[in-house]
């Protein structure tokens, strides 16, 4: 028993740098370009939002931010996002990578128009992919949400960053 719990150690040790490495290797990438050259990211994408009634640019993620890091309650994940072919402040997908796990989550954003009062826009935004475990589910939801209305606010009065 103790010789299975020292490999299993072992094991765990050798292969957190490889995780690490892997996921470093993502970095900086644009999304359509993860889509085609990380066979293992696309694979999630698309089984996270297989069912989900999202629109047709979300399939190749044409335009988009370049992939980063980002931890959330001590998980590292890759981080990307696309917007429509209307721009960033008509709807934009976000997606959040696990490689460790292969899985993907992530939201579709619909960001409110302007400053209107009462627009409810954002209501209609969608989540996907999201995992089982509720306090996960619900960390990521809150990292996204938070990373979408700033990069709303940002876009829309560019004067304040």
């Amino acid at each position: 028993m103790k010789r299975l719990l020292c490999c299993s150690i072992l094991t765990a040790a050798l292969a957190a740098p490889a995780v690490a490495a892997s996921l470093d290797s993502y970095v900086g990438q644009q999304p359509e370009a993860l889509l085609k050259s990380k066979p293992d990211l696309a694979k999630a994408y698309r089984n996270a939002v297989k069912g989900s009634d999202l629109p047709a640019w979300t399939k190749r993620l044409a335009a988009g931010k370049s992939a980063e890091i980002v931890t959330i309650d001590g998980t590292r994940y890759l981080l990307t996002s696309a917007c429509s072919s209307k721009g960033c402040l008509d709807e934009r997908i976000y997606l959040l990578f696990e490689p460790q796990t292969g899985l993907a989550s992530g939201l579709f954003y619909l960001p409110p128009v302007g400053n209107e009062p009462g627009d409810t826009r954002t209501a209609f935004s969608r989540w996907y992919g999201m995992p089982a475990d509720k306090a996960t589910a619900r960390a990521i939801g809150g990292f996204l949400l938070e990373r979408a209305n700033s990069d709303a606010q940002s876009l829309a009065d560019p004067s304040k960053n």
